[in-house]
């Protein structure tokens, strides 16, 4: 019965957070949270050698070192809530307590059927939004950079599916990639198209190592590149200044000009300024916009804003160098998979590892994906979903 349990939780949990668009993200993050809750209440204790993997430690950890800033930033409720802030990330040994007791788990295939789905509804809903009924910047109900943002994680974990099989047929997961960058194009957002391009080049880069010799990868590789450099010159055509300008655009959020790019700017050097005022514990989740409000009272925005719209500024001014410590532990936890050797011998696993790492760093430079919930939650139940197949390889490979 339990096996049967566990098994179920991982499938639902892995569909609520990553398949739902848009605002039913909200709701799926919350499905998945609970879910993981109920693996951590039954499987908790009698699975708690689980707590011990490094990738779960690491998680663990960074939520302890938000924690254990909270004393000396306390000015207010608010404060109390900064480790709720990566609570989430407790998925991650969640779906890892599962190994053991499952006798069955999604494997890799379907967990990319899953995320490629996940691309097409996005798409299929922001296309909708944008040509027919005329919405300038489409989120399917959701923050256009949200939306992009979570098409272009689903989208580009579908590549797992490339490295989980010798069938012909897997080369259709590489839509999965170009479908969420085609939903950042879309949604017109800077972030994520960036995010997306970054993950695309690390997962074609590495399957273009295992892959090559396969002339039908090569074949599938040459159409994928053709279809998005064709997509990129009609949008530029047709003068789309996004797509054209977006490395001199992207960069323009982090200086002054004079434009409309100026608000990220300011909220980037108060992050740094708060950074140097209080540089080992932060200054506290409730007072995290104060600086910009105090150094940058012409930029009026920052006055209608809840967070500094980046993770590295978030976790800097929020809870200081420990804060960012904690950043780097979360970023550098799917890389803690591959110190095992069997799970190194996984292409699936190390192909997923490294989109998550890269992905979530590049996404969170210019906009905060912890603590906004179904960005935190997609990460880690897709990172909790690696722990549980590496350690279900450690039970297979202990290390003695």
């Amino acid at each position: 019965m339990l096996s049967k349990l566990a098994g179920a939780l991982a499938l639902a949990t892995i569909i609520a957070a990553i398949l739902p668009p848009g605002y039913p993200a909200y709701i799926g993050a919350y499905a998945a949270i609970a879910l993981c809750a109920l693996a951590l209440l039954v499987f908790g204790v009698p699975e708690r050698e689980g707590f011990r993997q490094p990738t779960s430690l690491a998680t663990i950890a960074a939520i302890a070192l938000v924690a254990l800033t909270v004393p000396f930033t306390y000015r207010g409720d608010q404060d109390l809530l900064a480790p709720v802030f990566v609570l989430p990330m407790l998925c991650v040994p969640a779906l890892g307590l599962l190994a053991r007791p499952a006798r069955w788990v999604p494997g890799f295939t379907l967990f990319a059927v899953i995320c490629l789905v996940a691309a097409v509804v996005a798409f299929s809903g922001g296309v909708y939004e944008r040509y027919v009924l005329g919405i300038y910047r489409p989120g399917m109900g959701n923050n256009p950079i949200h939306f992009a943002s979570l098409a272009v994680m689903a989208g580009s974990l579908a590549m797992v599916g490339v490295a989980a099989s010798a069938a012909p047929w897997r080369y259709i997961f590489l839509l999965g990639p170009i479908l969420g960058l085609a939903c950042a194009i879309i949604a017109d957002s800077r972030g994520p198209m960036v995010g997306g391009a970054a993950m695309v080049a690390v997962g074609l880069s590495t399957l273009l190592i295992w892959c090559w010799r396969e002339g039908l990868f090569r074949l599938a590789f040459l159409a994928a590149a053709a279809v998005g450099a064709g997509a990129a010159a009609y949008l530029v055509a047709t003068g789309n200044t996004r797509v054209a300008g977006i490395i001199d655009s992207a960069l323009n959020i982090f200086r002054f000009t004079g434009g409309s790019d100026d608000i990220r700017a300011a909220l980037y050097h108060s992050a740094l300024h708060a950074l140097a005022q209080s540089p080992l514990y932060g200054i506290g989740l409730g007072q995290i916009m104060h600086p910009a409000q105090e150094l940058f009272p012409q930029q009026g925005q920052v006055f209608s804003l809840d967070n500094l719209h980046a993770d590295w500024a978030n976790f800097a001014t929020m809870s200081g160098g420990m804060g960012l410590l904690a950043y780097l532990l979360l970023i550098a936890a799917p890389l803690l998979l591959l110190l095992h050797r069997p799970a190194r011998q996984q292409r699936p696993i190390v192909l997923g590892a490294l989109l998550l790492s890269s992905g979530q760093l590049i996404l969170g430079i210019s906009n905060a994906m912890f603590g906004i919930l179904p960005q935190t939650v997609i990460y880690a139940v897709a990172l909790g979903y690696l722990l549980l197949q590496a350690r279900r390889l450690d039970l297979e490979h202990p290390l003695h």
